[in-house]
This record gives C-alpha cells, structure tokens and sequence, in this order.
C-alpha cells in the first residue's frame, strides 16, 4: 500500500527545498559546456558552494486556494559543512529546525527535542535533479537588472514551455549570487510558494566552522531510500514495472526503495519540476485520504492536489500507480489515460484485497 507518509513528505519539505534552492542548485550543477546557461543561474552554484551568509527570510506556501502556511526562517550558512535554518511558525504550526552538517541531516523540534536523522539531503537532490540542457530545454530564461535590500540584483523568470508546470521567478544578488527573493507560480498563474529575505548579511567562510549539532537530542533515523536494481524490482513487483507515460520533457533519473518495499519509487526531472511514480503489486486502488474519484471511459482515476503538486492514482495490469508532480491535473490525467487504467473493480475484487491488506 502507498505510504501517505511519501507523499506527505514531499509537501512538508516544500519550505525546505523554498529556502535552500537545492533543487534548483542541484539542477545546474552539471558542466557547464553542456549548455549555454545565462550567467545568474551558474552564480546561484557557485554562492551555495562558496558564499557564506546569515539572514532571515520569510517563507510561505500555499496549500490550497485559501490556505497558506508562513514561517519566519533563521539562516546561518557557512559552506561546505554547515547550514542551519530555524523556523517559527507564523501560526499555530509547531517550531522545527533543520540543520546539514557534513553528510548528516537532522529536523528536530526545538522545544520537545525529538526529531529524525538521516543523509544530507544532497543525495536526494542529485538522483531527482536533471541535467541542465534538459531545463535550458525545457523553460525559456528571460532576464532584467532589479535591485532588493539595497543591493544590484539580476531577475531571472524560468517559464515552462509546455504551460503546465510552476513557473519560476527568482531574485539573484549580482555580488554573491545567492538567492534573495523566489516565487513559484502554477500554470493558472496563482502562488504556490514565495520566500524572501528580510534581512541578510554576507559572513566570512569558516564563521561557524566550531558549531555542533545540540546535546540532548531524541532522533529516529529516517527510513532509508536505496537505488533499485533490475533485480530488485522484479522481486518487489514480481516483473517489470509499468510503462508510465510521464509528460513531454521528463527524463527518468532513477528507481529507488523505501525500507524493504513493496513500492517501487521512479523519480524523473525536466531540469527544475520533479515527478515522482510509486508502483506497488494490486488490482484494487487504496486512493489517499482527500482525493476526489474522476471518471473516464477506462476506468477511475483518483486526484489531489498538494499546493504546486496533483496527485493522481489508479490501477492497471495487476498494479496500483501514484503518480505525484508539480504539474497540471489535466497533464497528469493525459499521461495515466495514455499509460492504461483499469476498469472499476468488482465488490469480490475490493472484498479480496482487503483481506489480503489483513493477513501478514
């Protein structure tokens, strides 16, 4: 059965990703012979690697069309081995900090001291990043001279060419080349995420060489996600797994597990909007709790949107497909309809698979 947590995840680490830029940094960090890439967008690389700052931005991501969550976010970067970012809830949301240090990321609450370890999410970036003539394929890249916090700045707006992905706008700092402003837009033109700098201070490489994770912490390892081979998903799925016919312009970059299975994660990027496609053994679709059943000549399709990301689920040949994305719920509705789905399961057939989800 799909893991709500999965997919939860990938929302919850919005504000995250909003305010480090990784995944856009991951994206460009590709040779630079591979594409002419406008200058800013290679600054971007070269501050995250190099530059070292302290600031604080706000941070807020839309959930839906009326609801939003804002955080006051506490920055300390100090590369290549230390970022910290502490956030405060601008509303009933509990206080969380996030701090990279070497390979090793911990998210903890400040207050109960409990919170979870694992990898950097470094690794995470690269097998879901594209390479760069993939986004320079992708989004055209119009630039304008603009000026924030006082300071010369390059505005860089990243608009998809296929109209059904989040356009991206970002405020480039010309002396460091570190992000002072982002917005992302989805393809009906509404916010989906905005994070800014209200204050923000260039530091001296090495300033918090000497900080340490705190004492006294209580942290679960997160569960771990390991590359797939051809042999393990044979195993998990029992052969090989569905040809999904993702959106024009998405590039498989890899298949991956969570623990032991049984769901088969296949991560693909246009260089900058990331989709992801879980695929687990069944004939009956388990929808997640909040989407809404569309139905279409084949069969039901299930659809959720998560702020920027639709979800879509359903069922085809012996297998349960989630497919989740910063991409247009038309679009992902196209590509399940083109990869098959299957018709609406008889009460037998919903009767079976419930017993099997109760027998270990």
């Amino acid at each position: 059965m799909l893991r709500r947590a999965n997919v939860a995840n990938q929302v919850g680490t919005a504000l995250i990703r909003a305010v480090a830029l990784w995944g856009l940094v991951a994206a460009l960090a590709t040779p630079a012979r591979a594409a002419p890439a406008p200058a800013p967008l290679l600054q971007v690389v070269r501050a995250q690697a190099a530059v070292a700052y302290r600031g604080e931005q706000i941070v807020v991501a839309w959930n839906g069309a009326t609801r939003a969550d804002a955080s006051l976010v506490r920055i300390e970067h100090d590369p290549p081995a230390w970022t910290r970012l502490d956030y405060v809830p601008l509303g009933p949301s509990r206080r969380w900090t996030v701090i990279r240090s070497g390979t090793v990321e911990i998210r903890f609450d400040p207050l109960q001291l409990t919170g979870t370890t694992g990898r950097a999410g470094v690794d995470e970036d690269d097998f879901e990043a594209a390479r760069l003539p993939w986004l320079l394929q992708n989004y055209r890249v119009i630039t304008a001279q603009d000026a924030l916090l006082g300071r010369k700045a390059t505005r860089l707006e990243l608009a998809p060419v296929a109209h059904d992905r989040p356009t991206h706008r970002l405020t480039v700092d010309d002396e460091t080349g570190v992000v002072l402003r982002s917005e992302r837009a989805g393809p009906d033109g509404s916010l989906g995420e905005v994070t800014a700098f209200l204050n923000f201070e260039i530091m001296p490489v090495g300033w918090r060489r000497g900080a340490v994770i705190p004492s006294g912490l209580h942290l679960t390892p997160r569960e771990p996600v390991r590359a797939a081979s051809a042999a393990d998903i044979v195993r998990v799925l029992g052969g090989p797994p569905a040809g999904v016919a993702v959106p024009a312009g998405f590039h498989k970059t890899g298949e991956y597990l969570t623990g032991d299975g049984p769901v088969v994660q296949t991560i693909y990027s246009d260089g900058l909007s990331t989709l992801v496609v879980y695929e687990r053994r069944g004939s009956v679709a388990s929808p997640p709790q909040g989407s809404q059943v569309v139905a279409t000549p084949s069969g039901p399709i299930w659809v959720q949107r998560l702020g920027l990301r639709t979800l879509v689920h359903w069922s085809h040949t012996g297998r349960v497909l989630t497919m989740v994305g910063e991409v247009s719920r038309p679009s992902l509705l196209a590509a399940a309809e083109r990869t098959g789905i299957a018709s609406a399961p008889r009460l037998w057939d919903r009767l079976l698979a419930w017993l099997q989800e109760l027998i270990p």
